[in-house]
């Protein structure tokens, strides 16, 4: 009798033994069955350090410890996906690189969208990856690559469609000043972020084409403008001519600088005698009686202080500046202005020599 439970305890004890023994490696399960693997993981497919389950988890549908490792499947799905990800992402680059090389900016814009959005996406599946180690390897082969094409042609291609955007403006009647100066900030921002970075240089002709599309742009916009200052001019007030002078003295200069970018001296003379020389020719009419009436102003400033000599002085300026722009004028053979504009100006003259 004693020897029968000395042989049954015995065989007890065997019996929790067993999973031990039969287990895939070495090491004890904790309260949920499983542990994090230490020794030998990657003959048995872990990572060092992984957690995993051994003998099953508790399926309440089958009543049994019928067991799948869902976060080592899951975790495999993540690396895949970010690699079938960067591989098409590589496919983008491929073409994106040979339309940087063309120097074809229109078909590098056709591509930027799909391939800007693909390399967002790859990023972000690659930081569902499992490992540090991994991630950094998956971020050199698809992300660096990508990022450097991208940051190469970011700015120009921003250019673009800037510019295409105030094109549209223009032709709605608007004024674009304010775009163009942002356009002009981009441009300056392009140069200094290139510097610096130490990006491949891009095709001088993608550039060149920018150049030669902001000259037109500027241009048509010049133009309207040109209209705009001839109907002021039409309206034969000298005080609205003076008001608008200025800035359309500088909208002038602001076309001959661009057109000064232009590639090819046959383009830019062509450029010049397109949207600049009708322009001059507006600003030469008037030139002259803005000059007068500006100069009325300081006059009226003097005649109030008392100052006689001063006044004097600034009247025989104001009578040489009118036979000047006789002479000019019949030189010239510029059309001829409003009266209202003399006879305002006389009015004011009149009235300051009297």
């Amino acid at each position: 009798m004693k020897r029968l439970l000395c042989s049954s305890f015995a065989l007890f004890l065997l019996l929790l033994l067993v999973p031990s023994i039969t287990s895939a490696h070495s090491g004890g399960t904790d309260a949920n069955g499983g542990h994090h693997c230490w020794t030998n993981c990657g003959y048995y497919g872990y990572e060092y350090g992984e957690y995993h389950y051994h003998n099953g988890g508790y399926d309440d549908s089958y009543d049994s410890y019928d067991y799948v490792d869902y976060e080592k499947q899951l975790r495999q799905q993540y690396l895949a996906d970010a690699v079938a990800e960067g591989n098409y992402l590589l496919s983008l680059l491929n073409n994106f690189n040979a339309a940087i090389s063309s120097g074809d900016i229109k078909k590098i814009d056709g591509l930027y969208d799909e391939f800007s959005d693909q390399l967002s996406y790859v990023e972000s599946s690659i930081g569902y990856v499992y490992g540090s180690d991994k991630r950094a390897q998956l971020n050199e082969k698809y992300i660096r690559p990508a990022k450097i094409a991208k940051e190469r042609v970011i700015f120009e291609i921003s250019q673009l469609r800037l510019l295409s955007d105030i094109n549209y403006y223009i032709n709605e009647g608007y004024w674009v000043d304010d775009e163009f100066a942002m356009l002009e900030r981009l441009v300056k921002r392009a140069d200094q972020i290139k510097k610096a970075g130490g990006y491949k240089a891009i095709p001088a002709k993608i550039n060149q084409y920018l150049r030669l599309q902001d000259a037109m742009i500027q241009g048509n916009y010049f133009t309207s403008r040109t209209a705009y200052f001839r109907e002021v001019i039409d309206s034969g007030y000298i005080s609205d001519i003076h008001y608008e002078y200025d800035d359309f003295t500088k909208q002038i200069q602001k076309t001959q600088v661009k057109i000064g970018q232009v590639s090819g001296s046959e383009n830019r003379s062509k450029l010049d005698r397109k949207y600049v020389t009708s322009a001059i020719i507006e600003k030469e009419r008037v030139i002259y009686e803005v000059s007068q009436y500006r100069l009325l102003q300081k006059i009226e400033d003097v005649y109030y202080s008392g100052d006689s000599s001063t006044l004097s002085s600034l009247l025989n300026k104001l009578e040489r500046l009118q036979k000047r722009a006789v002479e000019i004028k019949d030189a010239g053979g510029y059309s001829a202005l409003p009266t209202s504009i003399n006879d305002e100006l006389q009015r004011m003259e009149s009235w300051y020599r009297n």
